[in-house]
């Protein structure tokens, strides 16, 4: 509520403000700049005209409402017109504003009516000539012209009226207007610009026409002398809590050629922007980065032509460390981000597998499209009927098999699943084979699924296809794999891993998930959460004394770490925004001819064979019924009535 403006900065458009007595108090804690000054003076005018105590304090509160305008404005003296928006009491305001040498008093008498206030017999209706005394552009130049001023032209474009031919600018063909040497007024400006390099484009610059400056035409605009070898000097920096008119992205490669082969030290910075460097080069060091000189230059380069005042836009940075090998971007966000000058840009934050899942959506037919759409939205819990959550990660390889399938029905001529029989799915699932052709049918068979059920198609063709064992029979791994892997590994990271697969069977997925917090080594546990459920493993004493070295190694090498997961790697350890450590790590941690999925598997097989148990195995791994049951008949065929193929 009439937050301070940057001091000196011209508004662009003045609205009318609705000033209440809840505006009063919620003012009435705030320093104001100028009270000492205006209160002194409201107290010799308290004291000449015999203000009572609640009149005094009346006033005062209403000063200090015009003093809050007037910071809002950011001008040195409150415009006298603005004293109307006040509640009551103008007239004293006035004065003790006047004698204060706070008022910029307006050309002509004004009275103090607040704007709005109907018309009656002793204040008569505005008048048209007064209504059309707001900002507007100019019907020649087109630039906007402050509130004040008479007419649908600036004074300029009034006085080439009276003195020049008219007729069709040579520039932008504009007909009707006053030219000197064929061009208006707004594309006079131009002319040297247009000589030096003649292009199609007639754009011009925005204009405001204020009551201020030199005299005299528009100079002409400078032509680029071409570049140098001397280093180009930095723009003015926009001062603190200013922001831009118009949000323009910037061409890097016009700098990086003054750039290369230099010293980014000799590059002259502000007092801010030095300090900002420093306090960069120390967060480096705490974190021992690797990248750590590509990320300084990226940042000297940022603070020495965008300034340190205010916040540089994301994709800025971002485009600047696409020019070359030798700039980093995604450190130097995380660093301006925690001190609040970093305009987050939120298209370089969506979800990868949503950008792809919409433009794959896209280039199917228009029907067709909508169609898988919609069961994009239903498995995502977005439909009618409530189903089990999937994220956009999961629903983005269902979609990866499905492609194929429906390219070459769109292609056959096909615009609606509506057309689709069971010929045409037979004919599609029976092209493959192994998982290829089981991964096929189960998102055919979801995707009608879903589908008929919101009444989208009539039939569903692919109902009773049969799936077949969509996790396949697993296998045991090989005895001389096993024998010494630990001892092969050379990572403590890979060791844990290792021994939390094949002897607690923990899968992949949520050895990357597990918190440090979920870790007991006193009470020789740890919590996996698996949804709103939770599973505890009982560490023996090799996973116990492994889980130790592993957090003794953590603790050594990145001792200022915060990031909660417990496994963690050279760039997920002391990056501020704590993600989970790659798959790929995990995966080149393994020996070659092991897997992490295979070690599981081949743990609760065994544990299937010695037990025969189907509750024992979902006790002790927190596996589901089903899986539970799939394992004991892999492994006890004759005790089920099906045998496997």
């Amino acid at each position: 509520m009439l937050e301070p403006g940057v001091w000196g900065q011209i508004p662009l458009f003045t609205i009318p403000r609705t000033l209440t007595n809840d505006t009063i108090r919620a003012l009435s804690e705030r320093p104001v700049s100028g009270w000492d000054n205006a209160k002194a003076v409201l107290d010799e005018i308290a004291a000449e005209r015999g203000l009572s105590r609640g009149a005094r304090y009346r006033t005062a509160a209403l000063l200090r409402l015009a003093l809050a305008v007037r910071a809002a404005e950011g001008t040195r003296l409150l415009p006298e017109v603005l004293l109307r928006d006040l509640p009551d009491g103008r007239n004293t305001i006035r004065l003790v504003l006047q004698r204060a040498g706070l008022l910029a008093s307006a050309p002509q008498p004004l009275r103090l009516f607040r704007t709005g206030r109907p018309a009656s017999p002793t204040r008569p209706a505005t008048s048209r000539a007064a209504r059309c005394r707001s900002p507007r552009s100019c019907a020649d130049c087109q630039a906007w012209m402050p509130s004040g001023q008479y007419g649908s032209r600036c004074t300029p474009c009034q006085h080439w009226r009276e003195k020049l031919a008219r007729g069709a600018c040579a520039r932008c063909h504009r007909d009707g207007l006053p030219l000197r040497k064929g061009r208006y007024r707004g594309c006079r400006p131009y002319r040297l610009l247009d000589e030096a390099r003649p292009t199609t484009s007639c754009y011009t610059q925005l204009l405001i026409d204020v009551p201020t400056g030199i005299s005299g035409p528009l100079p002409p605009i400078p032509v680029d002398e071409l570049p140098g070898p001397g280093l180009l000097s930095a723009p003015t920096h926009a001062a603190a809590g200013q922001e831009q008119l118009f949000v323009i992205q910037r061409d890097w490669t016009r700098l990086l050629p003054h750039l290369r082969g230099r010293n980014t030290a000799e590059l002259v910075l502000t007092g801010t922007a030095t300090r900002l460097l420093e306090d960069f080069k120390q967060v480096l060091h705490e974190r021992r980065s690797p990248s750590r000189n590509t990320n300084i230059r990226t940042l000297n380069i940022l603070a020495y032509w965008c300034g340190a005042e205010t916040a540089i836009p994301e994709r800025d940075i971002y485009d600047l460390a696409r020019t070359g090998p030798d700039l980093k971007a995604k450190t130097v966000c995380q660093f301006l981000r925690d001190r609040g000058l970093l305009f987050q840009d939120p298209d370089l934050h969506r979800d990868g597998a949503l950008t792809w899942i919409e433009s794959t959506l896209a280039a199917l037919p228009e029907p067709l499209g909508d169609e898988v759409e919609q069961w994009v939205e239903a498995i995502r819990s977005q439909g009618r009927h409530e189903v089990e959550l999937h994220s956009y990660g999961d629903i983005r390889p269902y979609l990866t098999s499905l492609k194929p399938v429906l390219t070459e029905w769109a292609e056959a001529g096909v615009l609606s699943l509506r057309e689709i029989t069971r010929h045409h799915v037979e004919t599609v699932v029976n092209a493959h084979s192994g998982r290829a052709r089981r991964k096929l049918t189960v998102v055919l068979r979801s995707l009608f699924k879903v589908l008929k059920r919101a009444r989208v198609v009539f039939r569903d063709p692919a109902q009773h296809l049969s799936v077949g064992n969509p996790k396949g029979i697993p296998k045991p791994v090989p005895s001389d794999l096993l024998t010494n892997a630990l001892q092969q590994t050379k990572t403590p990271l890979g060791r844990l891993a290792i021994v939390l697969a094949a002897v607690h069977a923990v899968p992949r997925h949520e050895l990357r998930t597990i918190m440090t917090r979920d870790l007991d080594l006193a009470r020789g546990t740890l919590v996996i959460h698996r949804g709103l459920l939770r599973h505890t493993l009982y560490l023996e004493e090799l996973t116990h004394r492994i889980t130790v070295d592993w957090l003794d190694y953590r603790h050594r090498r990145w001792p200022a770490s915060t990031n909660p997961h417990l496994l963690v790697s050279q760039r997920s350890a002391l990056d501020p925004d704590h993600p989970p450590v790659g798959k790929t790590l995990l995966r080149s941690d393994v020996l070659r001819g092991l897997t992490l999925a295979g070690l599981r598997q081949d743990r609760i097989l065994n544990e299937a064979v010695e037990s025969a148990d189907p509750l024992r195995l979902m006790r002790l791994f927190g596996i589901k019924e089903a899986t539970a049951m799939h394992y004991v008949t892999v492994a006890h065929p004759e005790r089920t009535a099906r045998l496997p193929r």
